[in-house]
């Protein structure tokens, strides 16, 4: 009896772990480039321990053979890789912001480390990113990315097929919206660069002896910064509010 049932707790297992590993090395805040693989890894497993315990009766029996397993395996990890790129476009939309702002206060040029793409960013992007997974903590907004996890059995049942054209219109839905909500957290932004840019247009033409770029140009940095310093806390609402509203479509 023993011998019968082993096996199938650790197939069982080993969906469940392939799944969550994919998941947590592409979600935002728990898999950002700053977070250790071994810390990631031991967070895998942990979780999967957990989602199995919840998702065991849904699992499948054992393929009978090899090619039957790999296939359930690819199928698993493909799974895990969705359901983190979905959550990753949520935070995109703070990287789409920050580059906006930054090369409308001049600041383009300045780079630092973003953690959430794994590269060089615009610094207004890399701080907003940072600010981001930050709050997405400290407003416990994490647990709905652990219950998503979850809910991703729901959504992608072990064992079935790949929906590749609902995922890919879901794909295309969220980068829209990502890109849509960065727009709007940078529209402040926006109006502000066309006044003020308008502003030196006129000065020029007004004055055209005087050297408008090395005047403008360090006022327009400091407008900018007072302006996202005012703003700051509004536009981390947002992003919350956002997050936690698409997290809880994602649900169901």
């Amino acid at each position: 009896m023993l011998s019968d049932i082993l096996p199938q707790e650790a197939f069982g297992f080993l969906v469940v772990l392939t799944r969550m590993t994919a998941l947590v090395m592409i979600v935002p805040a728990f898999g950002d480039q700053t977070v250790p693989v071994r810390v990631r890894v031991m967070l895998a497993l942990a979780v999967s321990v957990v989602v199995y315990l919840s998702v065991r009766a849904t699992l499948p029996e054992m393929p009978a053979s090899v090619l039957a397993l790999g296939w359930l395996v690819i199928t698993e990890l493909g799974f895990g890789l969705i359901v983190g790129g979905i959550a990753r476009f949520l935070v995109t939309a703070l990287h789409v912001a920050g580059a906006a702002i930054s090369m409308l206060s001049g600041l383009a040029a300045a780079q630092a480390f973003d953690p959430a793409q794994g590269t060089q960013g615009a610094v207004i992007g890399s701080f907003l990113t940072v600010l981001g997974i930050t709050m997405i903590f400290v407003t416990e907004t994490h647990h709905l990315l652990i219950e998503a996890m979850v809910a991703s059995y729901d959504l992608f049942p072990t064992g079935g097929g790949v929906p590749v054209a609902d995922v890919a219109q879901m794909a295309r839905d969220y980068v829209i919206t990502s890109f849509l909500l960065g727009a709007k957290m940078s529209a402040p932004f926006i109006l502000y660069s066309l006044v003020f840019y308008l502003g030196m247009g006129l000065s020029a033409r007004m004055a055209p002896q005087m050297q408008i770029f090395f005047v403008a140009i360090p006022v327009n940095i400091l407008l900018a910064l007072s302006l996202l310093a005012v703003i700051i806390a509004t536009m981390m609402q947002f992003f919350i509010a956002y997050m936690r509203e698409e997290l809880q479509l994602l649900l169901g």
